[in-house]
């Protein structure tokens, strides 16, 4: 059979034929179960959201109950009216973060089985999790990275859909495994919502913010672009998935030259490379549809499916590589000659390093007002304040700012804690500026 039948009767499949099943039955799923955002600390305001899918080959008629459970008690019940077939629901539940590790388990159709389904076995999804105590020192540069770099992985590891010896299958994976991977990057922006909701006041409108509100925009851009190649490969309209391949490109190239809080996403330029295998194949099997002479059109597609995933791995090994250029360069809190983990003891110099930076400021802003309280300047990567217990107890906001090697400014925001009886005014260790302007 010429390829290009196959892939007419794929996108019936994903039109609405789906995988092979028993025939007219719905069938529903636990499809996927968020805890938002990640790296939780204790207190902070999150979002549980579970996404329910009826698999099966006829709807859901009739209403069923999803059920969200925390340890073993109920934490919500949510109704469904109906579900169609192949169509999801989202089932959101806020929730205020617990220390310590939990599980989380979600329930379809549950007590009562009230829909007749081809598959009644697969109707509940458990994972684990962990909230963290809250730390003594928290960077928000790094949460911000951290959370674009996971959102990236996840659609890496979404788009690494499963190859079969049917085609039909395959064809239909590979969709569903595009549209995953744009829901999942369309959920960078609810993320950093939620993260705003810890950062200080002071901070609220920072540069650094705006960037990462920009960085979102274009994950929801990538995204769309995902989507529209879905759309033209499960029509089979090769033309319409390269057009689109190009327009994805152009946005991934985009996204390698961002730079968020001094971390660079400079390795996505690998996934790009791998990306333009993609668009080499999906071109020859194109040219080879439309009657061109060359290889078996069985063995392109099959080699497009394959680099399709290496792209997704790639993508997601890339994502790691930026976590980590953050993490290294960012800045390291001691209290004396030990990490901050608690808070800051007053009782012992308060030291910062940062390394590349020639020159470093560090400002101190209160949390709800957004005044700024202190500010202390130091030549070199590393910067001592030596408060003789007389810096006030208290959590503040702090604004790292420094002067690179290279004559460039990187600036760190973050959340310090400090534990100090004494209430009186902090000890500045340099009352006037050093030549870096701006607070």
């Amino acid at each position: 059979m010429r390829l290009g039948a196959i892939v007419l009767v794929g996108a019936l499949l994903s039109a609405g034929m789906g995988v092979w099943g028993q025939s007219g039955l719905p069938d529903l799923m636990v499809k996927s179960v968020r805890v938002s955002p990640g790296d939780l600390e204790e207190g902070q305001p999150a979002l549980i959201r579970a996404v329910i899918i009826n698999r099966g080959q006829g709807d859901a008629v009739g209403t069923f109950d999803v059920i969200v459970e925390l340890d073993g008690s109920e934490l919500a019940r949510r109704t469904i009216f109906e579900l169609k077939k192949d169509k999801t629901s989202e089932v959101p539940v806020p929730w205020q973060a617990l220390v310590g590790t939990h599980t989380l388990t979600v329930s379809v159709d549950v007590p009562f089985n009230a829909i007749r389904e081809s598959n009644e076995s697969n109707n509940r999804f458990s994972l684990q999790f962990t909230v963290s105590p809250v730390a003594g020192v928290r960077s928000f540069s790094v949460d911000f990275v951290k959370l674009f770099g996971r959102t990236l992985s996840e659609a890496g590891a979404a788009l690494h859909f499963q190859l079969t010896d049917n085609l039909f299958t395959s064809l239909d994976n590979a969709v569903r495994a595009i549209n995953d991977a744009a829901t999942i990057l369309r959920d960078a922006s609810l993320e950093l919502s939620l993260v705003r909701r810890i950062l200080p006041t002071a901070f609220a409108h920072d540069g650094l913010y705006k960037d990462a509100e920009a960085l979102g925009a274009l994950f929801e851009s990538i995204a769309e672009s995902f989507e529209h190649i879905g759309v033209m490969l499960s029509i089979g309209n090769f033309d319409g998935v390269l057009e689109n391949a190009f327009v994805l490109r152009h946005k991934l190239v985009a996204l390698a030259q961002k730079e968020l809080g001094g971390a660079s996403f400079a390795p996505m330029h690998s996934a790009v490379t791998q990306f333009d295998r993609v668009i080499a194949l999906a071109k020859e099997l194109r040219d080879l549809l439309k009657g061109a002479q060359g290889r078996s059109q069985y063995q392109v597609a099959i080699e497009l499916f394959n680099a399709f995933t290496a792209f997704g791995d790639e993508v997601g090994r890339c994502a790691r590589a930026i976590v980590r250029l953050a993490e290294s360069r960012a800045a390291r809190f001691y209290n004396g000659d030990e990490p901050i983990n608690s808070a800051y003891l007053t009782k012992r110099p308060l030291l910062i390093t940062w390394a590349g930076v020639l020159l470093m400021r560090l400002e101190l802003y209160e949390l709800t007002t957004g005044t700024l309280v202190f500010i202390s300047e130091e030549i070199g990567p590393v910067l001592e304040l030596t408060s003789d217990g007389s810096l006030v107890t208290g959590t503040y906001g702090y604004k790292l700012v420094g002067i690179t090697k290279q004559g460039a400014s990187r600036v760190e925001i973050g959340r310090l804690q400090i534990k100090q009886a004494n209430a009186t005014p902090p000890l500045r260790k340099h009352d006037v500026p050093m030549g870096m302007s701006g607070h």
